[in-house]
């Protein structure tokens, strides 16, 4: 381990983040000597976690007592996958109408850390996590990012669409924590202009990230834009995409305009980060001291498959067979780099299409997932753009539906957008599947040549 790296793990981030920074370099070292363990070991260490986490459950959580009793699951016997996948699968909807049950009584709610589900068309449900479960979810993260060539203290940029990760305001104190001591910048996404570009041209210029985080659909427009440019400009030794699928074409496009490898990572708010590409890139390794996923078939050809996923660290509220609404293909199980951990293949069916405004902007659509995730009244959403000012809302409510969801939606959508667009709502009693298996939450019928940046086709290519 490098002098910087020690330093920023054992010295930087216990003061930033004094929660989730304990003991971070140990916790690091374990999960690097777990990599290599022979695949009959993680199995039976995962089995052991497994029983674990089901009979903490039982023991502190009312709702897992009244399931795991109902499934004919006892937790002080000892049992095989076949019989754990006799408990139900937890939906959202079992977290948004039981969270209190859910809850594990061994924690105060002063030693949970509250958070939200993320979710393409779901309305987010609420989320606790032990605090004690914080350092072992990050050290999960900093080693896969390792796997990427990116090391702790390396400076990094980030092409990020979720707003609430960011002030609304940033002061200068949060500029210089973020830039000095953090060694990070970030590139907010709501919209793609000529004038926005430039400006973060100009940033990875002057700041010079080492490594770039990025939502893949973004990070794809701005190295369009930077292809197109025909300057120079910085490049970074890395990039990871998360949040969105990773596509062959946006790879290659990012490869291409940035010149080092694009890494796929796959997290979500409800888990943090449990799987990532090493070197080969043939698919996500699964740390299985983090999770079990289960790949179940949805499809009659078994070509389709859902991911149910158990948390195995966070203990204040157990997410057992937790139905994370992603899908995936059947793929390779092992990889040939040396790691034991099992592969996952890429997800499908998360990217968002993208809006086009009149002026040449984009509104990356992963933005606007943010529209509906604060609406407790709405189970579901679907935004369709018909034209450049023609958007078509659908909406399955919930029963706290109040009314006012859609005048909340259209005002943000127009601040988004331009107050000149026209918003249609509609209710309906479900927004339906894709071939994908998921539901898109952004659907764009618009075409057009953009004039700020090349337009992405589907085979790849590009064309003015």
């Amino acid at each position: 381990m490098k002098i910087r790296e020690w330093i920023y793990l054992n010295g930087v981030l216990p003061v930033l983040q004094t929660e989730s920074a304990r003991g971070l370099s140990s916790h690091i070292a374990i999960h690097a000597a777990r990599e290599h363990l022979p695949l009959s070991e993680h199995k039976r260490q995962q089995l052991q976690a497994i029983r674990r986490i089901v009979k903490h459950a039982y023991s502190t959580s009312p709702f897992y007592r009244m399931r795991l009793d109902s499934a004919g699951i006892d937790p002080d016997l000892k049992y095989g996958l076949e019989d754990f996948t006799r408990i139900p699968v937890l939906s959202r909807n079992d977290i948004r109408e039981n969270f209190e049950s859910l809850c594990s009584t061994d924690f105060r709610k002063e030693d949970l850390q509250i958070a939200a589900t993320s979710g393409t068309t779901d309305s987010p449900a609420p989320l606790a996590r032990n605090r004690g479960c914080l350092p072992e979810k990050l050290a999960v993260q900093l080693r896969f990012n390792m796997w990427a060539g990116a090391h702790p203290g390396d400076r990094t940029m980030y092409f990020w669409g979720a707003r609430q990760d960011l002030p609304e305001s940033p002061s200068w104190r949060w500029k210089f924590a973020e830039q000095t001591l953090r060694r990070r910048v970030w590139a907010p996404t709501a919209v793609f202009n000529e004038e926005v570009l430039e400006s973060y041209v100009r940033l990875m210029n002057t700041f010079k990230p080492q490594v770039i985080f990025a939502y893949s659909t973004p990070v794809t427009l701005f190295c369009d834009y930077l292809l197109a440019s025909g300057k120079s400009y910085h490049q970074p030794k890395t990039v990871i995409c998360t949040a969105e699928p990773l596509h062959d074409w946006q790879r290659a496009t990012i490869q291409k305009a940035l010149g080092c490898k694009a890494y796929q990572h796959y997290g979500t708010r409800d888990f943090g980060l449990v799987a990532a590409e090493c070197e080969r890139q043939s698919g996500m390794h699964v740390n299985p001291a983090a999770a079990f996923i289960e790949q179940v078939p949805i499809s009659a050809d078994g070509s389709l498959r859902e991911l149910i996923v158990t948390d195995l660290l966070n203990l204040g509220m157990p997410l057992i067979r937790y139905r994370i609404n992603d899908c995936t293909t059947p793929g390779l199980e092992q990889c040939d780099c040396g790691c034991t951990y099992p592969l996952i293949q890429p997800i499908i069916g998360r990217t968002l299409d993208n809006f086009f405004l009149a002026d040449g902007s984009i509104v990356p659509g992963i933005l606007l997932l943010r529209v509906a995730k604060q609406l407790p009244g709405l189970k579901q959403a679907q935004v369709i753009q018909h034209s450049f000012d023609q958007f078509e809302v659908k909406v399955v409510p919930t029963e706290l539906w109040s009314g006012h969801e859609p005048d909340v939606i259209g005002s943000k959508l127009k601040s988004f957008c331009g107050p000149q667009i026209q918003v249609k709502f509609s209710q309906v009693d479900e927004i339906p599947r894709e071939k994908s298996g998921k539901t898109r939450f952004c659907v764009s019928h618009v075409q057009t040549a953009q004039p700020v940046l090349e337009t992405v086709v589907g085979d790849g290519e590009t064309s003015s």
